[in-house]
């Protein structure tokens, strides 16, 4: 039995093209839910169902990041100890990912590692991703990897066995979203109300010692051009440092996000999942990073790696691109799907 686990919305965003390909095939899965980011995935629950498992009482103010590891583990092993036939489906590089294949990989379940081989080389950025990935490679039983880099990241550390190049989820995902039309009206009746707009969020840990510097360049753009900020849980001092010129909006479902992004005229974040998202709408970023993960973006000609330096790099934005390859693959669920029913056997 199948064990889709998802503790933050990227996973759930990632995972959910492959739930509804298992109920298109009716094979037999089940869900768990962390619990680790409980307010920014119940837009989901209508198209996945409720949980069969939730993990109570993870999160509480101020905890370390070893103190949710630790709380999630604990919880994972009761439920792996009464299942013991689960094969752990866990995808990206949080903590939830992390957590739940350190259980399963000691209570001898196996591991399957959705987006696996991402790497940056860098264990302090993205932090704690990057750390997270890489551990979770060396617990893990099958690897799917977006793109042949990803595979080849695997192979320099000794992991051969058991890798396959699928392609990234994400893509099915937002082309899924796209065709649901489920976005609100608020943000339709914003978007019809503001032209030429650039969609920018910021959140990363690693940035937060850069947020006056980029909250200060936004300030500097938003003289000329259009745009919508989605604030983060995380940083909830942008209010009070960006211009009145910058349209700022609470955090928005997926639905939202997707529609934002078909509608703007760029994008500039430091999310990764944006960095993949782009693509499929066609769209260039800027990455308000000092490194990435998903060199392919840039690669292909829709982002550039900018750090902190957003106006110097603002006419990437406007620079057009006739690459209709997304290196991110398509029909990437059906292929893993695929995979999964021949593990089953």
């Amino acid at each position: 039995m199948f064990l889709f686990s998802f503790g933050t919305r990227p996973e759930i965003i990632k995972q959910f093209p492959l739930i509804q390909e298992m109920n298109r095939r009716k094979i037999p899965y089940k869900t768990l839910f962390s619990g680790q980011h409980e307010d920014l995935i119940k837009d989901f629950i209508d198209l996945i169902g409720q949980p069969d498992y939730s993990f109570e009482n993870i999160i509480t103010h101020g905890q370390s990041l070893n103190r949710l590891v630790s709380k999630i583990v604990e919880s994972s092993d009761k439920l792996l100890n009464q299942n013991t036939d689960f094969k752990i489906i866990v995808q990206g590089d949080t903590s939830t990912a992390f957590a739940l294949a350190l259980s399963g990989f000691q209570n001898g379940n196996d591991v399957i590692h959705v987006e696996a081989g991402l790497r940056t080389h860098n264990l302090q950025s993205p932090f704690p991703e990057e750390a997270n990935r890489t551990l979770v490679s060396k617990l893990a039983s099958f690897h799917f990897c977006p793109t042949q880099r990803s595979v080849d990241n695997l192979s320099r550390e000794g992991i051969k066995k058991n890798v396959y190049l699928v392609g990234n989820t994400i893509v099915d995902s937002f082309n899924l979203i796209s065709k649901k039309n489920l976005e609100s009206d608020e943000v339709k009746n914003l978007v019809k109300s503001i032209d030429d707009y650039i969609v920018c969020t910021l959140h990363r840990r690693e940035n937060r010692k850069n947020m006056e510097i980029l909250w200060n360049e936004l300030n500097i753009l938003s003289e000329n051009r259009n745009i919508i900020y989605i604030n983060h849980p995380s940083v909830v001092e942008a209010k009070n440092n960006l211009s009145k010129q910058i349209k700022l909006i609470e955090p928005v479902n997926y639905f939202d996000i997707v529609y934002l992004i078909e509608n703007c005229s760029g994008v500039i974040s430091d999310s990764g999942g944006m960095q993949e998202e782009v693509l499929s709408a066609n769209k260039n970023i800027l990455i308000c990073r000092d490194t990435t993960e998903r060199p392919e973006t840039i690669e292909s000609g829709f982002g550039k790696l900018i750090g902190t330096e957003i106006n110097k790099n603002k006419d990437f934005l406007e620079t057009k691109n006739s690459n209709t390859d997304n290196p991110y693959g398509k029909n990437v669920s059906a292929k893993i799907v695929d995979i999964l029913q021949k593990i089953e056997k």
